[in-house]
């Protein structure tokens, strides 16, 4: 497979950071958030090869079946819930614990004789997404219609350590729980790493598990990055100053210089609007990408670098972080990991 892209996902890596997400919470339940393919790791090959995980959450019912398909024991939590009678059955088929966002599913469950169904109750508490308003919960705990197991809300800004909604959020969460002997849920991986009075009775890291800061930023304390992906050398060839290349030929040699042609492009995940100067990593060097990206292909400029065919390019891992990336490109570590098409080869490691 020399002539595809590989993400070589480091076990030992997820397993620290799943590790270290226990030690900041060593009181609570652990929910590994895997939804979105384990934010593009692969999560059918990852699942079952993590240790001291209380619980997965995926996001949707048909990610939690593949992973009862897969052989998985532990509680699954779908954090959309079910969206109709069928979906409601899959969750009773294959014991998945739906998170209830809405009167609509309520009202499925207590039509379709489901009150015994374990279930998660999600609370809005200033978010504004999915959740119940404080006033549907209210009446909704006080109907005593559904199996409530935990109790959660979502934190809208935990990569901001000192915004004020983050306080108003945990203030309006307590006040309306504190009494009702549920378990509760709170902190993402924000939260996790630095508030602890948000941890609660479960917490439910996400993008930490995969080495890549919530805070938009490399420096986590701790975190080690999970995925190194990488692109072969298809070929190597030289540019006349003055040439362009690529589609539109939006980039032209100042100089005679020499290009590597790598084979990934946008069809695997890999942005097509990456800016000038955006780097990759090849034969111990930042090079940067030059031209535009195409659905198999991008150029780079390596100089005098000695590069080969056959020689492979890192694209982002532990010598390029994801992070810094992101932040060229204007969006998060989150995009870039997750993106990735099945093209990419996944491949486990235990470096």
């Amino acid at each position: 497979m020399s002539s595809v892209p590989i993400a070589k996902i480091h076990l030992r890596a997820i397993q620290h950071n799943l590790d270290l997400a226990r030690s900041q919470a060593p009181s609570s339940h652990l929910l590994a958030m895997v939804k979105g393919n384990a934010y593009g790791h692969g999560v059918l090959e990852l699942a079952p090869r993590l240790q001291g995980v209380d619980a997965f959450g995926v996001a949707r019912v048909d990610e939690g079946q593949r992973l009862r398909a897969l052989g998985v024991k532990q509680p699954i939590v779908v954090l959309h819930g079910f969206n109709d009678r069928q979906e409601l059955e899959a969750c009773r088929k294959d014991a998945l614990t739906p998170t209830l966002h809405s009167p609509h599913q309520v009202d499925l469950l207590s039509m379709h004789q489901g009150q015994d169904l374990p279930v998660w109750l999600k609370l809005d508490t200033g978010m504004h997404r999915l959740g119940l308003s404080p006033a549907d919960f209210k009446a909704i705990i006080a109907r005593r219609v559904c199996n409530v197991t935990c109790i959660m809300s979502h934190l809208a800004n935990s990569d901001q350590l000192g915004h004020p909604l983050n306080a108003a959020q945990l203030a309006l969460f307590e006040a309306l729980t504190k009494d009702l002997g549920i378990p509760r849920s709170l902190a993402n991986s924000g939260a996790i790493l630095t508030w602890p009075s948000s941890h609660f009775e479960w917490i439910r890291p996400g993008i930490m598990l995969y080495g890549c800061s919530p805070f938009g930023d490399d420096a986590t304390s701790g975190l080690q990055p999970a995925m190194t992906l990488t692109a072969p050398v298809l070929a190597v060839h030289r540019v006349a100053a003055g040439d362009a290349i690529g589609y539109g030929g939006i980039w032209r040699a100042q100089k005679n210089t020499r290009i590597a042609v790598l084979g990934i492009g946008y069809a695997d995940g890999y942005p097509r609007e990456v800016p000038a100067q955006m780097p990759v990593w090849i034969a111990g060097q930042r090079r940067p990408i030059v031209g535009r990206v195409s659905m198999d292909t991008l150029m780079v400029d390596i100089d005098d670098l000695e590069v080969a065919p056959n020689e492979r390019a890192e694209m982002w891992g532990r010598s390029l972080p994801v992070e810094e990336l992101a932040v060229l490109m204007g969006t998060i570590g989150y995009t870039l990991l997750s993106r990735l098409t099945p093209r990419v080869h996944r491949e486990l490691s235990d470096e």
